[in-house]
């Protein structure tokens, strides 16, 4: 039966449904997607052109780098290793098709859309709660990236999502789908470990802690990634029955 009672929650859009955008939403978008690019572009363009001294650690625990042309490399393949830039680059593909085709709602940009949304806004808090009460970033290109990818695109990315949406996306069920890529990191990080030594972060460094500690600290995290993933879901129901129904 259909409800007649005029104060009933309006229906949740269907995420297979239409759903219009406004030329402000779409402008949020691009300017989520203008800043997420700007941070990766920079990092590549210094880890390119700004040759490491030979044995410099850049940071972390990748490292250290040969002189010249070499040495750049090495730096740039160590950097895009780093969750950071896996996120980053995530969520500037996501919003930039958003922003370009937003009428498009097929079943993999609905599972792309919450799989980025969730990096990225664990990169943000990873990184100010384990990461930068110890960081050290010197120059001021490094400083600028530093800002870019670890604040600025973090919290635009979840103000957008919050504004825009698109709403009805994050269910239950794609909650557990936003798994596959930051699983995918993880293996990446212990097979690419295993292979040079060397880490991206102190608490996965498997020759100082071990498989076993290393492995449990991966599990906290995936655990708490799910906390802020049920959290997105509980928020998206919140905020689909506050818009109202299409007329």
């Amino acid at each position: 039966m259909t409800s007649l009672d005029p104060e009933a929650a309006p229906p949740r859009p269907s995420p297979d449904g239409p759903e219009s955008i406004s030329p402000a939403q779409r402008g949020l978008l691009a300017a989520s997607a203008l800043l997420a690019w700007a941070g990766v572009a920079l990092r590549i363009g210094h880890d390119w052109f700004i040759h490491p001294a030979p044995g410099v650690v850049e940071h972390g625990l990748f490292g250290p780098y040969r002189a010249g042309l070499v040495g750049s490399l090495q730096l740039l393949a160590d950097n895009l290793s780093y969750f950071t830039y896996w996120s980053n680059i995530a969520i500037a593909l996501v919003v930039t098709s958003l922003a370009w085709h937003p009428e498009v709602r097929a079943a993999w940009r609905r599972s792309a859309r919450n799989t980025a949304t969730l990096m990225i806004v664990l990169t943000g808090v990873l990184y100010v709660t384990l990461i930068a009460p110890t960081d050290v970033v010197t120059g001021p290109v490094n400083v600028l990236i530093n800002v870019l990818v670890h604040y600025v695109t973090p919290s635009l990315a979840l103000v957008v999502w919050l504004v825009v949406g698109p709403r009805g996306w994050y269910t239950w069920r794609e909650s557990l789908r936003v798994y596959v890529v930051p699983v995918i990191y993880l293996v990446y990080t212990l097979a690419r470990g295993a292979l040079t030594h060397t880490y991206p972060y102190d608490f996965f460094d498997v020759a100082r802690y071990g498989y076993g500690s290393v492995l449990i600290t991966m599990a906290v995290i995936l655990v708490g990634a799910y906390a802020v993933s049920a959290l997105f879901v509980m928020l998206d129901r919140v905020l689909s029955r506050r818009r109202p129904a299409p007329r």
